[in-house]
């Protein structure tokens, strides 16, 4: 039996300052269309002052 991983992933444009809510709504509506439950846990990359640098989520289907 083979598994199909789906991945959604998403890296700030700038790094230094962060993914800005645009980047991460962005994010969401590609998992939404991808039709990934809301419910999936995500996993983040964070900087050393916090900022979000990279989220992704990954799937079976």
């Amino acid at each position: 039996m083979t598994s199909n991983m789906f991945k959604v992933f998403r890296r700030a444009e700038n790094p230094k300052q962060g993914m800005t809510l645009a980047e991460l709504n962005q994010f969401i509506q590609t998992a939404d269309n991808a039709g990934i439950d809301p419910r999936t846990p995500v996993r983040i990359t964070a900087g050393w002052t916090r900022q979000l640098q990279i989220i992704e989520t990954r799937v079976d289907k």
